[in-house]
Protein backbone atom coordinates (compact mmCIF):
# COMPACT_ATOMS: atom_id res chain seq x y z
CA UNK A 1 0.00 0.00 0.00
CA UNK A 2 2.89 2.19 1.03
CA UNK A 3 4.33 2.37 -2.66
CA UNK A 4 0.80 3.02 -4.29
CA UNK A 5 0.64 5.82 -2.25
CA UNK A 6 4.55 6.68 -3.05
CA UNK A 7 3.71 6.06 -6.52
CA UNK A 8 1.13 8.15 -6.78
CA UNK A 9 2.93 10.80 -4.77
CA UNK A 10 5.58 10.36 -7.43
CA UNK A 11 3.18 10.95 -10.66
CA UNK A 12 1.50 13.71 -9.18
CA UNK A 13 4.71 16.08 -8.76
CA UNK A 14 5.68 15.09 -11.83
CA UNK A 15 2.03 16.28 -13.33
CA UNK A 16 3.00 19.48 -11.11
CA UNK A 17 6.24 19.95 -12.07
CA UNK A 18 5.35 19.38 -15.99
CA UNK A 19 2.14 21.86 -15.91
CA UNK A 20 4.66 24.55 -14.17
CA UNK A 21 7.06 24.22 -17.07
CA UNK A 22 4.51 24.76 -19.23
CA UNK A 23 2.22 27.33 -17.78
CA UNK A 24 2.83 30.92 -18.40
CA UNK A 25 1.10 33.41 -16.54
CA UNK A 26 -1.04 35.59 -18.39
CA UNK A 27 1.17 38.74 -17.83
CA UNK A 28 4.00 37.12 -19.65
CA UNK A 29 3.19 35.04 -22.05
CA UNK A 30 4.02 36.34 -25.41
CA UNK A 31 3.87 36.01 -29.64
CA UNK A 32 7.06 36.82 -31.67
CA UNK A 33 5.48 36.98 -35.32
CA UNK A 34 8.58 35.43 -37.18
CA UNK A 35 7.87 37.16 -40.84
CA UNK A 36 9.99 40.53 -40.36
CA UNK A 37 8.35 43.07 -42.91
CA UNK A 38 11.14 45.45 -44.36
CA UNK A 39 9.25 49.02 -44.63
CA UNK A 40 11.02 52.11 -46.50
CA UNK A 41 13.69 53.74 -45.10
CA UNK A 42 14.20 57.25 -46.53
CA UNK A 43 15.52 60.71 -44.87
CA UNK A 44 13.57 62.36 -42.99
CA UNK A 45 10.61 60.23 -43.52
CA UNK A 46 10.19 57.37 -40.89
CA UNK A 47 7.84 54.82 -41.98
CA UNK A 48 5.26 55.72 -39.01
CA UNK A 49 1.97 54.46 -41.17
CA UNK A 50 3.87 51.37 -42.25
CA UNK A 51 4.62 50.16 -39.25
CA UNK A 52 0.78 50.84 -38.55
CA UNK A 53 0.08 48.82 -41.78
CA UNK A 54 2.74 46.27 -41.12
CA UNK A 55 0.88 45.55 -37.80
CA UNK A 56 -2.37 45.36 -38.84
CA UNK A 57 -1.57 43.07 -41.92
CA UNK A 58 -0.14 40.15 -39.19
CA UNK A 59 -1.23 41.06 -35.71
CA UNK A 60 -5.49 39.71 -35.50
CA UNK A 61 -5.97 42.70 -33.16
CA UNK A 62 -9.07 44.25 -32.73
CA UNK A 63 -8.95 47.30 -34.49
CA UNK A 64 -12.19 48.85 -32.46
CA UNK A 65 -10.10 48.20 -29.10
CA UNK A 66 -6.76 49.88 -30.12
CA UNK A 67 -5.72 52.39 -27.10
CA UNK A 68 -2.79 54.17 -26.09
CA UNK A 69 0.14 55.09 -28.48
CA UNK A 70 3.72 54.62 -27.01
CA UNK A 71 6.11 55.82 -29.17
CA UNK A 72 9.68 56.21 -29.29
CA UNK A 73 11.79 57.38 -32.31
CA UNK A 74 15.81 58.22 -32.52
CA UNK A 75 17.30 60.55 -35.59
CA UNK A 76 21.02 60.93 -36.56
CA UNK A 77 22.20 64.08 -36.57
CA UNK A 78 21.38 63.81 -40.74
CA UNK A 79 17.60 63.16 -39.93
CA UNK A 80 17.92 59.13 -41.10
CA UNK A 81 15.51 57.71 -38.16
CA UNK A 82 17.93 55.04 -35.97
CA UNK A 83 15.11 53.10 -34.18
CA UNK A 84 11.44 53.00 -33.95
CA UNK A 85 9.87 51.53 -31.04
CA UNK A 86 6.05 51.56 -31.38
CA UNK A 87 3.45 49.47 -28.74
CA UNK A 88 -0.14 50.05 -28.19
CA UNK A 89 -3.02 48.17 -26.22
CA UNK A 90 -6.11 46.11 -28.50
CA UNK A 91 -7.78 43.09 -27.49
CA UNK A 92 -7.12 39.65 -29.21
CA UNK A 93 -9.90 37.58 -28.99
CA UNK A 94 -11.66 39.62 -26.74
CA UNK A 95 -8.20 39.14 -24.01
CA UNK A 96 -6.37 42.27 -23.40
CA UNK A 97 -2.68 42.58 -24.87
CA UNK A 98 0.04 44.81 -25.91
CA UNK A 99 1.04 44.60 -29.46
CA UNK A 100 5.06 46.12 -30.08
CA UNK A 101 7.25 46.93 -32.83
CA UNK A 102 10.85 47.72 -33.00
CA UNK A 103 11.78 48.89 -36.28
CA UNK A 104 15.91 49.21 -37.02
CA UNK A 105 17.29 51.88 -39.01
CA UNK A 106 17.11 49.25 -42.46
CA UNK A 107 13.88 49.10 -42.05
CA UNK A 108 13.53 45.44 -40.65
CA UNK A 109 10.69 45.59 -38.59
CA UNK A 110 10.07 42.94 -35.07
CA UNK A 111 6.66 42.61 -34.37
CA UNK A 112 5.22 40.98 -30.72
CA UNK A 113 2.57 40.60 -28.48
CA UNK A 114 2.02 40.26 -24.96
CA UNK A 115 -1.21 39.56 -22.84
CA UNK A 116 -1.70 42.10 -20.03
CA UNK A 117 -4.51 42.12 -17.83
CA UNK A 118 -4.78 45.74 -18.58
CA UNK A 119 -6.96 48.00 -21.14
CA UNK A 120 -5.98 51.93 -20.65
CA UNK A 121 -8.80 54.34 -20.97
CA UNK A 122 -6.89 56.07 -23.57
CA UNK A 123 -7.47 57.14 -27.49
CA UNK A 124 -6.97 55.39 -30.49
CA UNK A 125 -2.86 55.48 -31.30
CA UNK A 126 -3.61 55.92 -34.96
CA UNK A 127 -4.79 59.68 -34.39
CA UNK A 128 -0.99 60.36 -32.23
CA UNK A 129 0.72 58.63 -35.28
CA UNK A 130 -0.56 60.05 -37.60
CA UNK A 131 0.46 63.68 -36.24
CA UNK A 132 3.69 62.28 -36.08
CA UNK A 133 3.99 61.11 -39.42
CA UNK A 134 2.98 64.52 -40.44
CA UNK A 135 5.61 66.26 -39.03
CA UNK A 136 8.04 67.81 -41.12
CA UNK A 137 11.57 66.20 -40.42
CA UNK A 138 13.22 68.59 -42.86
CA UNK A 139 12.55 71.53 -41.09
CA UNK A 140 13.47 70.09 -37.75
CA UNK A 141 17.04 70.77 -35.87
CA UNK A 142 18.78 67.60 -35.40
CA UNK A 143 21.62 69.10 -33.07
CA UNK A 144 25.27 67.31 -33.01
CA UNK A 145 24.13 64.30 -32.21
CA UNK A 146 20.69 63.76 -33.14
CA UNK A 147 17.30 63.98 -31.70
CA UNK A 148 14.95 61.87 -29.77
CA UNK A 149 11.04 61.82 -30.53
CA UNK A 150 8.25 60.70 -27.57
CA UNK A 151 4.86 60.39 -27.27
CA UNK A 152 3.67 61.24 -24.05
CA UNK A 153 0.27 60.84 -22.67
CA UNK A 154 -1.23 62.82 -19.57
CA UNK A 155 -4.04 63.04 -17.45
CA UNK A 156 -3.76 66.36 -15.45
CA UNK A 157 -4.75 69.92 -16.50
CA UNK A 158 -2.18 71.75 -17.73
CA UNK A 159 -0.53 75.10 -19.49
CA UNK A 160 1.25 75.58 -22.21
CA UNK A 161 3.01 79.28 -22.87
CA UNK A 162 5.62 81.21 -23.60
CA UNK A 163 8.25 79.42 -20.95
CA UNK A 164 8.02 76.83 -23.23
CA UNK A 165 10.12 78.14 -26.34
CA UNK A 166 8.56 76.15 -29.29
CA UNK A 167 4.93 74.57 -29.23
CA UNK A 168 3.15 74.06 -32.17
CA UNK A 169 -0.16 72.73 -33.79
CA UNK A 170 0.73 70.11 -36.59
CA UNK A 171 -1.84 71.05 -39.41
CA UNK A 172 -1.71 69.53 -43.02
CA UNK A 173 2.19 68.68 -42.78
CA UNK A 174 3.28 72.13 -41.26
CA UNK A 175 3.89 73.33 -37.56
CA UNK A 176 1.80 75.92 -36.63
CA UNK A 177 3.47 78.33 -33.89
CA UNK A 178 1.08 78.65 -30.68
CA UNK A 179 1.31 81.31 -28.15
CA UNK A 180 -0.81 79.15 -25.94
CA UNK A 181 -2.62 76.32 -25.12
CA UNK A 182 -4.00 74.80 -21.87
CA UNK A 183 -6.14 71.71 -21.07
CA UNK A 184 -8.86 70.96 -18.76
CA UNK A 185 -10.45 68.21 -19.31
CA UNK A 186 -11.01 64.27 -18.46
CA UNK A 187 -9.82 63.25 -21.32
CA UNK A 188 -6.39 61.58 -22.18
CA UNK A 189 -4.15 63.61 -23.79
CA UNK A 190 -1.21 63.26 -25.67
CA UNK A 191 1.52 65.51 -26.33
CA UNK A 192 3.98 64.71 -29.52
CA UNK A 193 7.99 66.12 -27.78
CA UNK A 194 10.81 66.24 -29.80
CA UNK A 195 14.76 66.68 -27.69
CA UNK A 196 17.98 66.99 -29.42
CA UNK A 197 20.42 64.50 -27.54
CA UNK A 198 23.05 66.85 -27.08
CA UNK A 199 22.01 68.76 -24.10
CA UNK A 200 22.51 72.60 -24.61
CA UNK A 201 24.84 73.22 -21.99
CA UNK A 202 28.01 71.05 -21.95
CA UNK A 203 27.94 71.20 -17.88
CA UNK A 204 23.94 69.97 -17.78
CA UNK A 205 21.67 67.78 -19.20
CA UNK A 206 17.88 69.84 -19.16
CA UNK A 207 15.45 67.77 -16.07
CA UNK A 208 12.79 69.23 -18.29
CA UNK A 209 11.41 70.54 -21.92
CA UNK A 210 10.96 74.13 -20.92
CA UNK A 211 14.85 73.92 -20.01
CA UNK A 212 15.81 73.74 -23.16
CA UNK A 213 15.07 76.16 -26.00
CA UNK A 214 15.57 73.59 -28.90
CA UNK A 215 13.08 71.19 -27.44
CA UNK A 216 10.02 71.22 -29.51
CA UNK A 217 6.18 70.39 -28.09
CA UNK A 218 3.49 69.28 -30.58
CA UNK A 219 0.05 68.69 -30.72
CA UNK A 220 -1.96 66.82 -32.60
CA UNK A 221 -5.73 68.13 -34.10
CA UNK A 222 -7.18 65.79 -31.69
CA UNK A 223 -5.31 67.55 -28.54
CA UNK A 224 -6.08 71.17 -30.32
CA UNK A 225 -10.12 70.65 -30.35
CA UNK A 226 -9.70 69.18 -26.52
CA UNK A 227 -7.57 72.09 -25.43
CA UNK A 228 -9.99 74.61 -23.20
CA UNK A 229 -7.95 77.41 -24.98
CA UNK A 230 -5.72 77.40 -27.91
CA UNK A 231 -3.63 81.45 -28.61
CA UNK A 232 -1.89 80.92 -32.18
CA UNK A 233 1.14 82.97 -32.72
CA UNK A 234 0.44 85.16 -35.86
CA UNK A 235 0.83 88.78 -35.60
CA UNK A 236 -3.70 88.74 -35.91
CA UNK A 237 -3.79 87.18 -32.83
CA UNK A 238 -5.85 84.18 -33.52
CA UNK A 239 -7.46 82.32 -30.96
CA UNK A 240 -10.24 79.26 -30.06
CA UNK A 241 -11.34 79.54 -27.02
Amino acid sequence: MRDRWLALGIVIVVVFVLWRASYVPPGYETIHYEAVPVLPVEQYNPPLIETWEAMEEQIPFDNRTARSPLLVMDFDANGSFTCIQFSFFADMEDEPWVHSAFVLRNGSAYLSSQRLDYRPPHAHPLASLAAADDIPFDEIFYGKKGMSLKVFYHEQNRTYDDTYKNIYAIENGTLRPLEFISFATTEVWNTIEIYPRDPPDENRTPTAIDEDPRALVVFAPREIALAERVVYAETDGTERV
